[in-house]
């Protein structure tokens, strides 16, 4: 008999941890493939979940580890500082599942309670105690923003007003910048904008006004200051985004609208 043959003869245990491997892949597959996930390739995915699996994992479990590996992965890239490639990557899949998840819920209202989600993520991503847990913890903002956007349809004091905007330009119309800083378009360049600017409560009054939709009153409560000195804030923080000259570079490849503006 041949020594060698024998020796090649797949055993039980080989055909089983090849058929539980397949298996682990066709899961990451189809859950990258269904959620657009684009952080890590597919190889890597798989050999995390394999080595985190048993031999004898049902489908079931490889999807949970799946997932739990993959909101690692992204809350890592979202905290981090030091590769904003890497952390605009993130954050824009992030918004991707946050949307998916909205509009299923609630259409009308997706793309607003969506961007509000992301800006709750962003200023309290370091409070996810668990990176495994980061997507539940990412739709738990996301229901927050909901209410949020609930609210602030139901009063008026979330939006902007005349006298506001006579305060930063001097003809009373919103300029390019705060057309910006009210879309959706531009959110992570806009984003890494807000965050150069050295005066933190210039950051808090810009990111809650322009993205968490709240009124003057409620930012001045949040920072214990009275509303004209977060208009003064505001003020101040949009001079230094227009003088910002990686967000003006960034707007402009985008908007001819902008360029034509001088933005």
């Amino acid at each position: 008999m041949n020594v060698t043959a024998m020796n090649e003869t797949p055993t039980e245990d080989t055909v089983t941890a090849d058929r539980a491997r397949a298996a682990c892949r066709s899961v990451v597959s189809t859950l990258m493939a269904r959620g657009a996930w684009a952080l890590v390739s597919e190889d890597e995915l798989v050999e995390r979940v394999w080595r985190a699996a048993r031999l004898d994992a049902s489908p079931g479990t490889f999807v949970q580890l799946a997932k739990y590996h993959y909101s690692a992965l992204l809350y890592a890239a979202c905290l981090q500082t030091q590769d904003f490639n890497k952390r605009e990557i993130a954050f824009g899949e992030l918004y991707r599942l946050l949307y998916r998840a909205a509009y299923n819920r609630w259409p009308e209202l997706a793309e607003d309670a969506t961007q509000r989600a992301l800006i709750l993520v962003y200023e309290q991503v370091g409070r996810c105690r668990e990176p495994g847990t980061f997507l539940a913890f990412a739709l738990n903002k996301l229901r927050h923003a909901f209410q949020q956007e609930q609210r602030a349809r139901k009063s008026s004091d979330t939006s902007l007003g005349e006298e506001d905007l006579d305060l930063v330009l001097a003809d009373g119309q919103p300029d390019a910048l705060e057309q910006r800083l009210l879309s959706e378009e531009g959110t992570t360049a806009l984003l890494q904008a807000v965050e150069r600017l050295a005066d933190p409560r210039q950051r808090s009054v810009v990111l809650w006004k322009f993205f968490g939709g709240l009124s003057d009153e409620e930012i001045g409560r949040q920072l214990d200051i009275q509303p004209g000195h977060v208009r003064v804030l505001r003020h101040r923080g949009l001079d230094r985004l227009r003088a910002d000259a990686v967000l003006k570079h960034s707007l402009s490849g985008e908007s001819p609208t902008l360029r034509a503006e001088g933005l």
